[in-house]
């Protein structure tokens, strides 16, 4: 490890490359998809059904490996090394895809295809956990910014990238795609050694008291997570359709992720202050308002600072949201409640590829734009009224 990155600080950037070659790989993925599971034999129709069964995976496992990585550091062992060897297993079911799709076997293609998606939650919710094991209290903030720009950042290039991979010889991108999540689950496994561990309490987990809040947390992530879903990946195209050609989008589109971006250190900044879920609820007020001017905008300049302020409101809801998961688990549950945010965005996604699927996007969006257009607004205000139940009975207990 080098000498002049202090060790909190180079397992912050660790996270966040993992997070970003994860997120750039599932881009490659979905790019290659339709190609590779015409060539193993399945019928396109199936495709995005595929991606739905991927997304479950992601959520159950999502959550089973933050409980994992609880009880591994409950017994002070590293983490990094487990995370490092089930990561290597990933990549390599990855690799494999564009090789074995050829050989016509749907059988095998969808096998490999969920082993990759079962071992690359090692390198989803676990790596937070690190942030809570072996970074101060006041440091945490910072880090967590790194590790959701890793995936701010793949979020902004994927328009892009899908562009340049479109007709291209899948292996190249699949490859490369692997070896920089191994690089980076290797870049984790070597910060955490670096990393000095804060003292827990042995008892510490045993004496926390019961959470009856969880279930409403939970849901009100489920809540802002398919809201995000609808506006980000749904309404944003149509809505700029209105203004700009197709072959435009790609410029467009990423204005949302570049506010986020931007607002993510600001965002990690006001969490101590405010509090973790006062932060998300007044985010997801945020992210409702701006959904609602971007559904009744005039123009593209006034859509364009819509989305704009709609990405720095989802920066808080992810910042405060993953910040709260580690406070609400701390000292010895981290990982369970990191689990338990990320499942819930892959719930979310999972919901938001299945209504493309049936046809229910489609569908919704005929029945009116402004219907459609509202229901990130609904989701994101009920978000924020369940997380305001919560602050409230907080400050009342």
């Amino acid at each position: 490890m080098n000498a002049s990155v202090p060790a909190p600080r180079a397992l912050g950037l660790a996270v966040a490359a993992a997070q970003l070659m994860l997120a750039l790989s599932w881009t490659v993925y979905v790019v290659f998809l339709p190609a590779l599971a015409a060539q193993a034999g399945l019928p396109p129709s199936l495709v995005l059904w595929l991606l739905v069964v991927d997304q479950i995976v992601f959520m159950m496992a999502d959550y089973a490996s933050g409980v994992a990585s609880d009880r591994v550091l409950a017994l002070h062992a590293r983490l990094g090394p487990m995370l490092a060897a089930a990561t290597a297993v990933s990549a390599a079911a990855f690799v494999a895809l564009p090789w074995l799709a050829p050989q016509g076997s749907p059988v095998l293609f969808i096998a490999v295809t969920l082993l990759w998606t079962a071992t690359s939650a090692a390198l989803r919710a676990p790596p937070l956990n690190l942030i809570g094991r072996h970074a101060m209290r006041p440091a945490q903030p910072a880090m967590v910014a790194l590790a959701m720009l890793g995936l701010g950042l793949a979020a902004a290039l994927a328009p892009w990238l899908a562009l340049v991979l479109k007709g291209q010889d899948p292996r190249l991108p699949f490859v490369l795609a692997s070896v920089g999540v191994v690089l980076a689950a290797l870049a984790l496994a070597a910060a955490e050694r670096a990393a000095p561990s804060q003292p827990r309490p042995a008892d510490a987990a045993r004496s926390r008291p019961a959470l009856p809040q969880a279930p409403v947390l939970l849901a009100a992530a489920l809540l802002a997570a398919l809201a995000f879903q609808l506006h980000a990946s749904v309404n944003a195209a149509a809505q700029y359709r209105r203004f700009v050609p197709a072959g435009a989008l790609p410029l467009w589109l990423p204005v949302f992720w570049a506010a986020f971006n931007l607002a993510l250190w600001p965002a990690m900044k006001l969490a101590p202050r405010w509090g973790e879920l006062r932060l998300v609820a007044a985010a997801a007020v945020l992210a409702a308002t701006a959904a609602g001017v971007a559904m009744l905008a005039p123009s593209v300049a006034v859509l364009a600072a819509a989305q704009a302020v709609a990405g720095v409101a989802w920066a808080g809801v992810m910042a405060g949201g993953f910040m709260a998961a580690l406070a609400l688990g701390h000292v010895g549950r981290e990982g369970r409640f990191s689990g338990a945010v990320s499942s819930s965005l892959a719930g979310a996604t999972a919901l938001r590829i299945a209504l493309v699927a049936s046809g229910g996007a489609v569908l919704l969006r005929e029945g009116g734009a402004l219907w459609a257009d509202s229901l990130p607004v609904l989701l994101w205000a009920a978000a924020a009224l369940l997380l305001g139940f919560v602050c409230h009975q907080r400050r009342s207990g």
